[in-house]
């Protein structure tokens, strides 16, 4: 296990609540986007100042070291006030996503009392938007409290700084993409740790760096965000997720007026970026940018060869854009690409990789060739292994599960230690993810829970996922998933909004020939299906198993099916 710097040597600090005191005197701080040309400026010596009030306000209504506070608000001031409140008075933070839609109103706050109850949540923090509609439905068990009620106190006498490197930080619920979501338990040393490393990877260097994002900080990249920028008291600007979806175009301009040096962001968005700057040219500056993390989802070799050009039209670095892999059983990083270089690429026989497991080099482009992202090398203090059924170390370029060690790997699954039992063993974390190691690093080729099995063949759900949604009339979201007891695929696809039934059957039918054309194995079936329809986690992770529940259970709306 390679050294590793501690958050004492790095930040001077052991908590994140010392984080938070720590900015008093900080002449930086956070830049709030609305996605417009609105922007509220939010000093870390605001943010400590208010930090302290609402921590106050926490321990006058009975908030005690270690209680849990929930937090259901998107992503603005008030918000962040309470959110670094909690930390000040040692409480721990459980964020959880606020309802985006009102079409499964029922199930979503089943799933919010459920995630309430089991982590003992001391009082639910909302958005003072949503005080009506969730006190009326969460009030019953425990207080609710609005986030323009904390941030509104006044008396600033907080309680002394009580938390203990070791001792619970925050509760991170996992995405719940093959299951029911588990909450994962980090200590103050495991997260600040990994900030360390995501701050000297993504060289955040006080006054040097200005890094813009716009994860949600339920998510742990949003959180991570949030919690590197202020121990390391670096500029943040911060847009919302829905300010960012609304607009995309933003996002890139929030990189170029504020002389970004870094983002974080899922593939996806770089893809809209692209577009962006393709279909609206405009005078941008993009030349400060150092490192645009690619993570949290597949890494597609045409969205980034097709952002870094139409980026550097505009001065980006062709060597910016760095892959990213990591989870929130490891708090967030566990291996990076390098930054001086451009991204490295593995290209791989796919039938060998399907019926062998073995990643066989093939020419770049050739027919049966599959491009595979190298996630780059473990951080510093990180052990990475890609192991068979029976946890034996693999050699390169075979198949297996992916394994990490290290000092930010979780404490466990909160009050479920047989879902710890299962991924935790002799301090290895067993994350679920199927890959292989090549001389330039790490390669991420898929998730053990998806894999399909079709006449003894492997079959990587991502590729038939990415290939349909390039199709003509799709609307980009798609699920591929086996028939229960049966070596046979269905291919579920969204269609574009105003999609009609003959062109729901012509999209079928082009997906089914372009999925027999460049995978060589056709699904059993092709399903189109309404916008919205595929289930997706808070953080848009599409739910597979979900998806095939309802594909099963008649409630996938099908607006045309083809076989082979």
């Amino acid at each position: 296990m390679s050294a590793h710097t501690t958050p004492e040597e790095q930040f001077g600090i052991s908590t994140v609540g010392e984080a938070v005191e720590a900015v008093a005197d900080s002449p930086r701080g956070i830049m709030l986007l609305d996605g417009g040309p609105a922007e509220t400026p939010l000093p870390y010596r605001l943010v400590s100042a208010v930090a302290r009030r609402v921590a106050t306000e926490l321990a006058r209504l009975g908030v005690e070291p270690g209680d849990r506070v929930a937090l259901l608000s998107t992503t603005g001031a008030r918000f962040l006030l309470c959110l670094y409140g909690v930390w000040r008075a040692n409480a721990v933070p459980v964020i959880l996503a606020p309802p985006h839609r009102l079409g499964d109103l029922e199930r979503l706050m089943t799933d919010v009392r459920r995630r309430l109850d089991h982590v003992g949540a001391r009082c639910v923090v909302v958005a003072d938007s949503l005080a009506g509609f969730l006190g009326k439905r969460l009030g019953d068990r425990r207080p609710v409290l609005t986030c323009g009620q904390l941030a509104a106190a006044r008396d600033d006498r907080a309680p002394a700084l009580t938390a203990l490197p070791d001792d619970l930080a925050y509760l991170q619920f996992t995405s719940g993409t093959t299951g029911p979501a588990k909450a994962v338990a980090i200590s103050h040393r495991q997260l600040l740790t990994n900030a360390v490393v995501c701050c000297q990877r993504l060289m955040l260097e006080g006054e040097r760096s200005v890094h813009a994002s716009w994860a949600p900080l339920y998510h742990d990249l949003g959180l991570m965000t949030a919690v590197a920028s202020i121990s390391a008291r670096t500029k943040l600007v911060l847009q919302s997720p829905e300010a960012f979806l609304a607009s995309p175009d933003s996002w890139v301009d929030a990189l170029s007026r504020h002389r970004a040096t870094g983002t974080v962001t899922p593939n996806f968005a770089y893809g809209l970026a692209a577009r962006s700057m393709r279909q609206h040219p405009r005078p941008l500056d993009l030349s400060a940018l150092r490192v645009c993390g690619d993570g949290s989802e597949p890494t597609h070799a045409p969205v980034v060869a097709a952002f870094t050009e139409e980026g550097g039209r505009y001065g980006l670095p062709a060597e910016a854009v760095t892959p990213m892999y990591g989870l929130a059983e490891a708090t967030l990083s566990v291996s990076m690409g390098s930054r001086s270089e451009p991204m490295s690429w593995d290209h791989v026989d796919r039938e060998s990789l399907t019926n062998g497991g073995v990643a066989t080099v093939a020419p770049p482009g050739a027919p049966g060739t599959r491009t595979l992202a190298v996630v780059g090398t473990a951080v510093p203090g990180v052990e990475v292994a890609v192991v068979d059924e029976a946890g034996r170390p693999l050699p390169e370029r075979h198949v297996g599960e992916v394994q990490v060690r290290g000092p930010s790997v979780m404490t466990g699954y909160w009050r479920d230690p047989e879902a710890t039992a299962e991924v935790l063993r002799d301090g290895w974390l067993r994350t679920g993810d199927l890959g292989y190691t090549t001389p330039a690093g790490l390669v991420v080729c898929g998730r053990l829970k998806d894999l399909i099995i079709v006449g003894g063949a492997n079959l990587y759900p991502e590729d038939y996922e990415y290939v349909a949604g390039q199709a003509e009339g799709a609307g980009g979201v798609c699920a591929a998933f086996a028939l229960p007891e049966e070596e046979r695929m269905v291919v579920a696809v969204e269609a574009a909004a105003g999609t009609d039934a003959a062109a729901a059957a012509d999209l079928a039918k082009q997906v089914l020939a372009a999925l027999r054309a460049e995978l060589g194995h056709a699904p059993d079936r092709v399903v189109v299906t309404t916008r919205g329809a595929i289930p997706r986690t808070s953080s848009g992770k599409v739910q597979r198993a979900r998806c095939r529940e309802r594909y099963f259970g008649g409630t996938l709306p099908a607006l045309a099916e083809v076989s082979r």
